[in-house]
């Protein structure tokens, strides 16, 4: 569970790395390293390239952060 005090931001997922780490891009162009909390883990939500994730950010370090949600994929299907 994020801290009173984490920053808590929207994300894309970008890459796939080693031990349920990602690199995930900011909406402004930042990326930066985040891990999978034990939540999900426990859950075992899966979390793919072009998922839209929610972030906890340390502010005290602004390099590394933790998937704490999965955003649903919107549809783009047109509507019948």
């Amino acid at each position: 569970m994020p801290t009173p005090d984490s920053l808590k931001h929207q994300a894309l997922v970008v890459e796939r790395l080693s031990m349920a780490r990602f690199r995930v891009e900011l909406a402004g162009g930042r990326r930066m390293v985040a891990t999978v909390s034990g939540r999900l883990r426990l859950k075992f939500t899966r979390i793919a390239l072009g998922h839209h994730v929610v972030i906890s950010v340390s502010p005290y370090d602004l390099n590394q952060g933790t998937i704490i949600q999965r955003l649903p994929q919107s549809s783009t299907s047109p509507s019948q």
